[in-house]
């Protein structure tokens, strides 16, 4: 006896007048367990990094000392930078990247480092800078001598 079906017909019983149709079917609850723990098992490693709102973490109008100038070569791109590590009267650190290049302008962030402190690193140790304007395209520092932290007031004793 001959079967009246086409012989694809068998293999793909989807297919309505030459245009075959997917039907999905639902998975289980035990599918759907074993196809998320494969995936966990094949997750990639949790990045441990810090993301910070743009590369300087300092703040306008606060008085810095540099302790630290350091000069960095970037991993992926081999660019060159100097990083410069300030710390506030208070403690509180931060770091301004100055990305090298031949030329710049003095309203840039290594330009008006160099105009200040000029070229040379070793020199920038130690010295107090107070950022006035520190915006995008528009950078002012200014050269301060070290502040003399206030000392504490004697305590007026009662008298007796």
């Amino acid at each position: 006896m001959i079967d009246s079906k086409p012989i694809w017909a068998n293999k793909y019983p989807y297919i309505e007048k030459g245009v075959m149709q997917h039907k999905k079917r639902r998975m289980t609850k035990g599918q759907l367990v074993a196809k998320f723990k494969r995936k966990e098992d094949n997750m990639s490693p949790i990045i441990q990094t810090e993301v910070r709102e743009g590369a300087d973490d300092v703040s306008e109008g606060v008085a810095y000392e540099i302790i630290n100038v350091e000069q960095i070569t970037t991993d992926v791109q081999s660019l060159q930078g100097i990083r410069v590590t300030l710390q506030d009267l208070k403690g509180g650190e931060g770091n301004v990247m100055l990305w090298q290049r031949k030329v710049t302008g003095t309203g840039s962030k290594l330009g008006v480092f160099i105009t200040h402190l000029g070229n040379n690193t070793d020199k920038w140790l130690h010295k107090w800078v107070k950022f006035n304007v520190w915006q995008d395209r528009k950078r002012e520092i200014e050269i301060i001598p070290a502040p003399v932290p206030k000392a504490a007031k004697p305590k007026k004793e009662a008298a007796t």
